[in-house]
């Protein structure tokens, strides 16, 4: 991720941090209601996250979770 493109809920900036760290790939997207996706290539899934969620936990439990589920992907 750039400079620029950090969350704007610090419970998500922190999980997608951790999905950095165990080797997925974030990207930030100028969608309007998604911030961007987290993806695991070598089985080509990804996890959307969204700029302005309902709760910022459970984001970053959506996102922690597939990073359990994709750790032994990357």
């Amino acid at each position: 991720m750039g400079i620029g493109d950090r969350h704007q809920k610090k419970d998500v900036e922190a999980a997608l941090k951790r999905a950095e760290g165990a080797g997925l790939k974030v990207t930030h997207d100028k969608n309007r209601h998604r911030w961007g996706w987290v993806i695991c290539y070598p089985c080509n899934e990804a996890q959307v996250v969204f700029c302005t969620p309902q709760n910022a936990g459970s984001e970053a439990n959506k996102i922690d979770s597939f990073i359990r589920r994709h750790r032994g992907h990357a």
